[in-house]
């Protein structure tokens, strides 16, 4: 029989397999796996090997990866050269796989910022990132409602859009008085360059005219006057928007961080209340940076259909790494929501993308985990009101553990709200016309930007 090819997703168990054989468990759960760029695998002792013991398992690790093998050095010993940086690498991931807990430390040319844990919640004002899969789910329509309805309460809101390669918020919220010089295309080319001063972001913001007179919406667009100006640059300054960008520390600053650093130049209480960020659609870097580096509520938008519930599946099964296989509930889950765009108004037809939202989570480790009970209850032979109960026992032991994201919220179709242009129809933005389908959504966000603080005792 042919021997099989192995392909990229056999790898990694392959690997753990052969090397918890020949090694033990706990030295293959304190060494490091490193995957190359190309995918090929090597292992990292933490532990010293005899030289006969390394030679034995490249052989073996090579006639099992194939392909997948490093060709230069597939086995690593603690005391040999290069191993000591792989071993304490701060990107190394510990994830789960099989029976096997291991350490990855996946070399990447691009998507290093998703190896990144979610940042801790930032600190006030808050943030909500907009994020979908796919575009014409009412991502950026929802934004533009979620502004313009606490710009009504009388707050100060910064909309940013990220979507630089298929920009929209800036055309909605703006026109062309009020475009500002640049946009974050212009702001993350020129970072890599010359630290931005204070004039250049001045000139990175325009108001909009759908602040109302309560409040106000400011916008950071995608696109700025320059780039209108000189459209046929727009695709040279995208290429080099994502570049990474040297410190002077000799660090290196990923899109992620400059990302960051932009907006947290904003986000002080003395200026605005909210602030809502455009993720761009799909698992790209730059969402990478919405999704993890911001330290925001981040709202998942989909429709209620098969391609939803699968890209959302690579997305969450990636973030489930993050989780320690028996640690306390991640506090970032509390900051992902699932939203239905275009829902349909029977509560009961919604009902459905509410169980499949759970299946996921739960699936893939983001949901309700079995109980941890360690104690089993007798049942008793006789009449089942005679049941023991050991009053001595925690809740805890016996209690499913309960966590999970917060329940997915409904924007409903609205047809008034398709081909959504509000410099022509301001009636969208009457809170009696959007309220009705984006109720669940604006009070969840309203709730957040203007919670009152806890009185004193």
């Amino acid at each position: 029989m042919a021997k099989s090819i192995v392909r990229f997703d056999d790898s990694l168990p392959i690997l753990t397999e052969v090397v918890a054989s020949e090694l033990g468990h706990e030295t293959l759960a304190a060494g490091t796996i490193l995957r190359d760029t190309m995918g090929r695998l090597a292992f990292f002792s933490a532990t010293a090997l005899p030289e006969e013991t390394v030679t034995h398992l490249s052989i073996r690790l090579q006639e099992a990866l194939g392909a997948y093998a490093r060709t230069d050095r597939i086995v690593a010993s603690a005391s040999d050269y290069g191993t000591a940086p792989v071993l304490t690498d701060p990107l190394t991931l510990r994830i789960t796989i099989g029976p096997h807990s291991v350490r990855l430390l996946d070399r990447r040319l691009v998507g290093a910022d998703w190896l990144r844990a979610p940042a801790p919640p930032a600190p006030p004002p808050p943030r909500f990132v907009f994020s979908s899969l796919k575009g014409g789910v009412g991502r950026s329509t929802a934004l533009t409602v979620a502004a313009a309805h606490l710009a009504g309460r009388g707050g100060r809101v910064l909309a940013i859009d990220l979507d630089m390669e298929a920009p929209g918020l800036g055309s909605v919220l703006l026109n062309s008085d009020t475009l500002p010089e640049y946009g974050i295309i212009d702001a993350l080319v020129e970072n890599g360059l010359t630290p931005l001063d204070e004039s250049f972001y001045a000139d990175l913001i325009g108001p909009s005219a759908l602040g109302g007179q309560r409040g106000r919406i400011d916008v950071i667009p995608a696109f700025g006057r320059r780039s209108m100006k000189h459209p046929a640059d727009v695709l040279a300054k995208i290429a080099r928007a994502y570049a990474e960008e040297s410190q002077p520390d000799g660090s290196v600053a990923t899109i992620l961080d400059q990302v960051r650093a932009i907006v947290n130049h904003f986000a002080t209480p003395a200026r605005y209340d909210a602030i809502l960020v455009d993720a761009r659609a799909g698992l790209h870097e730059t969402t990478a940076s919405s999704v993890l580096g911001l330290g925001a509520e981040v709202l998942l938008f989909g429709l209620d259909e098969p391609q939803t519930f699968q890209g959302y599946a690579a997305l969450l099964a990636h973030l489930a790494r993050f989780v320690p296989a028996n640690g306390p509930p991640p506090e970032w889950l509390e900051r992902l929501t699932m939203v239905q765009g275009k829902a349909p108004l029977d509560p009961e037809e919604r009902a459905g993308f509410e169980q499949r939202c759970s299946t996921l989570f739960a699936e893939i480790g983001l949901g309700p985990r079995p109980s941890r009970a360690t104690r089993e209850a007798p049942f008793p032979a006789g009449p089942f009101h005679d049941v023991p109960w050991d009053e001595d026992v925690p809740d805890e032991e016996v209690l499913p553990e309960e966590w999970g994201p917060r329940n997915p919220l409904a924007v409903l179709d609205d047809a008034r709200f398709q081909r959504f242009n509000p410099h022509l129809r301001r009636d969208l933005l009457s809170e009696a016309v959007y309220q009705t389908a984006y109720g669940a959504l604006l009070n969840r966000i309203e709730n957040a930007v203007f919670a009152k603080p806890p009185s004193n005792p």
